[in-house]
């Protein structure tokens, strides 16, 4: 722009010496009539200059952005957050993530050594997992439940049967925000320790364990729920030779439960 407006001044001077040229270089009269003329010439390239800059102005492409070190990175945090936030973070499902649960409560335990009947029991719990959608979670499962049963020699032999299970979980019945009924089963291992009393203990070899629950979980917030569950354990006692003793607990239990994302 400065290029064109020093063009349209070296275009006013020529047409103003064109003018001195025909007056024939005289007096005063004829040295005001010059400078009238280049002043008009001025004005009249000025005013064209003055419309084509507009014109450009109006066209021109937009000034670039600010050096990236200089803007601010907006975040995901913001409420609401920007859009490409929500474009390239998908959402997680509601019982997707690592889950993490302890248990506690309490139900019957029969242990076929110890007698034909059965004996109340406590019960505590801890899982950790995964859950890869709202309708599949799969997670290590320890249980340990509690017990006694009355002898003839010390009064009562304490007793504690545990497993490990390998489980998945299903959702049978739920809604999208991660409330509704459960059924879970496993596999793994299981075995009894027995305390008699004084310095007379044993524990049982470890054997084939088979366990399950049905739970429904009841969502307080998008990461944390209570879950009671209706809960059922099952394995074997290896006895020796071909006999086979087993144990059982079932039960009813409070989860508190985290799916973390």
């Amino acid at each position: 722009m400065i290029i064109l407006k020093t063009v349209a001044f070296v275009v006013a001077l020529s047409l103003g010496a064109n003018v001195a040229e025909a007056h024939g270089g005289g007096g005063g009269s004829d040295t005001g009539l010059i400078i009238f003329d280049i002043f008009v010439n001025l004005l009249s390239l000025g005013l064209e200059v003055a419309a084509i800059e507009s014109a450009t102005a109006a066209t021109a492409p937009p000034p670039p952005p600010m050096a990236y070190e200089q803007q601010r990175l907006p975040s995901r945090d913001e409420d609401p957050p920007p859009s490409y936030w929500r474009g390239s973070h998908r959402r997680f499902q509601s019982r997707e993530g690592l889950l993490v649960s302890a248990g506690i409560g309490g139900g019957s335990m029969f242990v076929s050594n110890q007698s034909a009947a059965r004996t109340g029991a406590f019960d505590i719990d801890f899982r950790l997992g995964y859950g890869f959608s709202d309708r599949f979670q799969f997670f290590l499962d320890a249980d340990l439940g509690a017990g006694s049963y009355a002898n003839g020699v010390y009064g009562r032999d304490d007793l504690a049967t545990w497993t490990v299970t390998f489980r998945g979980q299903t959702v049978l019945v739920g809604d999208r925000a991660g409330n509704g009924l459960n059924l879970n089963l496993g596999i793994g291992l299981g075995g009894v320790t027995r305390n008699s009393g004084y310095s007379d203990q044993s524990s049982s070899p470890t054997g084939l364990a088979l366990a399950g629950g049905l739970s429904y979980d009841a969502r307080i917030t998008p990461w944390f729920a209570l879950s009671p569950e209706f809960f059922y354990t099952w394995h074997e006692i290896p006895a020796g030779g071909l006999g086979r003793d087993v144990a059982s607990v079932y039960g009813l239990r409070m989860n508190f439960l985290w799916y973390l994302h």
